[in-house]
């Protein structure tokens, strides 16, 4: 308990000496810390609304799958009806093929039938089974001029006829083709806005995908920037915390600063060979004196363990939750030999530390200050 005495006062000058150049220590590590906390908010801000903006595309992504599946069911009926177009296209021609048969099997009687007319002088009537429009017409004109029945004719009438009928037949076909060209058209059409709407959409996301994969990508190295200077504000904590203990008449420091849960001597039946002090998994441990590291791997009960050696003692630090040196390694006091853990035989997060003389354990507390 502290007291107004010259003593306490002296020892609370001798703790803020030690304690106020912390600030300094840390201000920098904790001020980039802050600012690298910023940033990483902002970009989490960002990608947050960009993954609003993609699900927004995705619902537009919706909408356009919607319609691409009426433009593709019309793609489909405008497919059937090329089709039966086409069909229609065949019949005209074929009807065409026929009637031209026909008109080359009777030319030559029907061409002397109006020659014998034109000698004759029938120049009208000529004109009139030649020049008709339409079946009816022909039919009408025959009748007026009386000479359907003329033998001297027939071959005649029925040119005509097969002329207006191959006329028609022609004019079909024209319209059907006309049609079929209007189909393929507006099936063009359709399959250009299919293209466009395909590609715009995959333009849309590929552009969210690009800034999520830079945005993702900031996020991590401002999460691994932020990891690394807590890891070194942790480090200097520990550090300043392990020197404010300062330093044993044998050259030892502290290697955690934390409570003694057990100590040196007999415990449970048998002998605990050093003390175990609190901490928590992650906290840094340092080299109590500087020497060679003989032991950096699992070891037995003790987990992943480090032993330094320092020219006749050893001290060992056990149940490391990782390892911060290699074996052979030369080591200074108060550098970073590993982290605390709880692996091998443990209980809870601690720090088991040994010292030995020899390789036989004693009292670490011969050591510390």
């Amino acid at each position: 308990m502290l007291y107004r005495g010259g003593r306490a006062w002296i020892a609370l000058t001798i703790l803020m000496t030690l304690l106020i150049p912390a600030a300094g220590v840390f201000a920098g590590p904790k001020d980039e810390l802050n600012d690298k906390k910023a940033a990483l908010e902002k970009v989490q801000a960002e990608i947050e609304a960009h993954e609003a903006q993609a699900g927004s595309l995705e619902e537009q992504a919706d909408a356009i799958n919607d319609s691409m599946i009426r433009l593709r069911n019309e793609l489909s009926r405008l497919t059937i009806e090329i089709a039966q177009i086409e069909s229609d296209v065949r019949n005209a021609q074929a009807k065409i093929d026929d009637l031209q048969a026909q008109i080359d099997e009777i030319e030559a009687v029907a061409t002397r039938q109006a020659v014998s007319l034109y000698k004759s002088g029938a120049t009208e009537t000529l004109d009139a089974l030649l020049n008709a429009h339409s079946l009816t017409e022909l039919d009408n004109r025959v009748e007026m001029l009386g000479v359907a029945a003329q033998q001297n004719t027939g071959a005649l009438v029925q040119f005509g006829r097969l002329q207006v009928e191959i006329q028609a037949a022609h004019q079909e076909l024209f319209d059907q083709k006309e049609r079929l060209e209007g189909a393929h058209e507006r099936q063009s059409g359709v399959l250009a806005s299919l293209d466009e709407r395909h590609v715009v959409l995959q333009e849309k996301l590929a552009l969210i995908e690009a800034k999520l994969g830079e945005e993702h990508a900031h996020e991590g190295d401002l999460e691994n920037a932020i990891q690394d200077i807590e890891q070194t504000i942790l480090e200097k904590t520990t550090l300043h915390s392990v020197a404010v203990l300062g330093k044993s008449s044998a050259g030892y420091i502290w290697p955690l600063n934390g409570s003694i849960t057990s100590y040196y001597g007999p415990r449970w039946g048998g002998m605990h060979t050093g003390l175990d002090i609190d901490a928590v998994t992650g906290q840094p441990i340092v080299a109590s004196n500087s020497g060679t590291v003989i032991l950096a791997a699992p070891y037995s009960g003790y987990g992943n363990a480090v032993i330094i050696d320092h020219g006749g003692t050893q001290t060992l630090y056990a149940h490391m939750s990782s390892i911060g040196v290699g074996e052979g390694q030369q080591v200074s006091q108060g550098e970073i030999v590993g982290n605390v853990g709880c692996t091998g035989s443990c209980t809870g997060d601690h720090l088991h530390f040994e010292v030995r003389v020899g390789g036989s354990p004693v009292d670490p507390l011969g050591y510390l200050p």
